[in-house]
């Protein structure tokens, strides 16, 4: 594990870019292509507008999100809409190579149909890179602890999720299988409290269903983490 700090919101954007930059790069050297998997929040959002106006050769990325809000794409709460807005805006990646839930679907449609689409994306290459964050209260992804049977098993691609602690009650995100399947996890995190958290987690004995970021630690060829103090 690699724990990278930085000393400024202007050097935490910086740092973030180069990450995901190296990351991309060591994908297209392995296998000429790299599968991102991308969160929302505000904490990448500046990050993901950077890393858009860098010159890397966008048409060799595939792009994805590791979960959703259910909601229409130009809510305020969309995570593909901030990503429309912020790393699409400039970087030219294919509509083909662009993997997005369909939330004008039903639920167990959008779920079934999102799951299809990955499984295509995946079908000779699992994710190449993921960035991840952390909730204060140890989720990833809209992985909320404790976790089910269905979130830890290798059965599932993508399941609703519900939470009544944050905006949007109905979520779509990805098993901790699939999250965990990437070659490379980049975690950033901001803010003290986030950061004791983190550190709770790495002393805690408990396992993934309490802490699902320690199966992704376990199975990352390599895990990053920047933080920002």
């Amino acid at each position: 594990m690699e724990i990278i700090k930085a000393n400024s919101d202007a050097d935490f954007i910086s740092k973030g870019v180069q990450l995901l930059t190296d990351s991309i790069t060591r994908a297209f050297e392995r296998r000429g292509h790299c599968t991102l998997g991308l969160s929302g929040g505000s904490t990448p959002r500046p990050i993901y507008t950077e890393l858009g106006l860098s010159d890397l050769e966008w048409e060799k990325v595939s792009v994805f999100l590791i979960d959703e809000r259910y909601v229409p794409p130009d809510d305020k709460h969309s995570n593909q809409g901030m990503i429309q807005d912020t790393l699409l805006k400039h970087a030219r990646i294919p509509h083909s190579q662009i993997y997005f839930p369909d939330t004008s679907l039903n639920i167990p449609d959008c779920v079934q149909s999102y799951t299809s689409d990955l499984k295509d994306l995946f079908s000779e290459w699992l994710p190449d890179v993921v960035l991840l964050g952390m909730g204060e209260d140890g989720h990833i992804a809209s992985l909320f602890p404790p976790l089910s049977d269905d979130a830890v098993s290798d059965k599932h691609f993508t399941l609703h999720a519900t939470t009544d602690v944050f905006d949007v009650h109905d979520r779509l995100t990805l098993s901790l299988n699939v999250i965990g399947s990437a070659s490379e996890h980049i975690l950033i995190l901001k803010g003290a409290e986030k950061i004791r958290v983190f550190e709770e987690m790495m002393e805690s004995v408990d396992d993934e269903r309490r802490w699902p970021l320690k199966r992704v630690i376990e199975s990352s060829e390599r895990f990053s983490v920047l933080t920002n103090s």
